[in-house]
């Protein structure tokens, strides 16, 4: 079996976090016997080529390396993809991005293609002649609601695959509801999860006082003002904790002059994203990790499931596909949408309530071996990967 996996968001460096669950599965791929070729774009320091036992990676250039700025950046929103250096770079950026693909391509021969978001990797290898899946993660599904112009390159890019899979059963229903004319009903594939890595988390020893953390890109739809606000009514409450936020992104300045105008900036330590080595003790000194994403904008949430794993309890929002991992009272909390109060109440009872506490987490920890183990995951999609090679329909 011959896969290319195309992604826009792939491990630049060993530990990255960035698309961590997308080398899972091309690993997963390779160890199964296939022989793998992953194509993604360059970043400073990271390696233009990499090769294991049947996986190469190669990271295309497409700029000089301080111009090298589209993806990677945690910065989603259209503001901060719009700036300047940014765009210059889009156009290099999509020619190179395409020209790599069918380079290796035709070095390749693949059976199947994998792209990971629709856009940019699943419109740019829809042209290949090669029976290609697409796997939504939930930035690319809110694209097809920005315009017209996006929901028709969309509706062509999804009508070609030969499956469409997404993360959640939240975003599969969003895609559905968008994309008439699909050939099947798009499957719910879970993303693959490291368990006994993230269970190493379990050993780790509570910080003391407890705490709070928050791990993901620094952007306003994830809500991280709010949790703020919320740690600002448990300070005046007396309860005591304290909040880490662990993450990178343009909010970031703003963020911390919250913290300080809601006088909880003694109780906030700030750290960039840190290798996923170092990921399971983060989870495993906090007592509840929290994600506060607003609105729709969360496909899955995988962080949860991680700090699940690591022994963390779990506090998050309706947002797309939390409820997916947070069953409210089952295996975790669910706050309401922007409510810092309601997000105070949840983290106090959790802190409060160990007993509470342990059976959620343990409930959860339990859920999360079962559905996002990297074995359950990547079976799902090498027998996709079987099914569209032989030209048999996918299931």
């Amino acid at each position: 079996m011959r896969i290319l996996v195309v992604a826009h968001n792939y491990p630049r460096f060993p530990g990255d976090p960035a698309g961590a669950y997308v080398a899972r599965l091309a690993h997963a791929a390779a160890a199964a016997g296939a022989t793998v070729q992953v194509i993604a774009p360059h970043s400073a320091a990271a390696l233009e080529d990499e090769e294991t036992d049947h996986l190469r990676v190669h990271r295309f250039r497409y700029a000089p390396e301080r111009l090298e700025r589209v993806g990677y950046r945690g910065d989603v929103s259209r503001r901060a993809l719009l700036t300047p250096l940014t765009l210059a770079a889009v156009p290099a950026y999509l020619l190179r991005f395409r020209s790599a693909i069918r380079r290796h391509a035709a070095r390749v021969d693949p059976q199947v293609v994998h792209a990971h978001w629709w856009f940019p990797a699943g419109w740019l290898v829809s042209g290949l002649g090669v029976p290609y899946i697409v796997t939504c993660h939930g930035s690319d599904v809110r694209l097809l609601e920005r315009s017209a112009v996006l929901r028709r390159a969309g509706r062509a890019v999804f009508r070609g695959a030969g499956a469409v899979t997404a993360v959640s059963r939240f975003l599969a229903s969003d895609i559905e509801r968008q994309m008439d004319g699909l050939r099947r009903p798009v499957a719910v594939t879970p993303m693959p999860v490291d368990v006994e890595h993230f269970g190493r988390g379990l050993a780790t020893p509570k910080a003391t006082p407890p705490r709070v953390l928050y791990a993901g890109n620094l952007v306003p739809i994830k809500g991280v003002d709010v949790l703020l606000r919320a740690v600002a009514v448990l300070r005046q409450q007396g309860t005591e904790c304290r909040l880490k936020i662990l993450g990178e992104g343009p909010a970031r300045p703003d963020l911390e002059r919250l913290a300080h105008a809601l006088g909880v900036g003694d109780r906030v330590e700030w750290s960039d994203f840190v290798p996923q080595d170092r990921m399971p003790a983060e989870y495993g000194a906090s007592t509840v990790t929290v994600l506060p994403t607003r609105g729709q904008a969360e496909g899955l949430g995988l962080v949860l499931v991680e700090a699940l794993l690591a022994g963390s309890a779990v506090v998050g929002t309706p947002a797309g596909g939390i409820p997916e991992v947070v069953q409210d009272g089952t295996t975790g909390l669910l706050v309401r949408d922007g409510d810092p109060d309601d997000l105070a109440d949840k983290i106090r009872r959790l802190l409060s309530d160990p007993g509470l506490r342990d059976r959620l987490t343990a409930a959860g920890r339990a859920r999360a071996v079962e559905t996002y183990s990297s074995t359950a995951a990547a079976r799902r999609f090498l027998d996709l990967y079987h099914a569209l090679a032989d030209d048999r329909p996918a299931s």
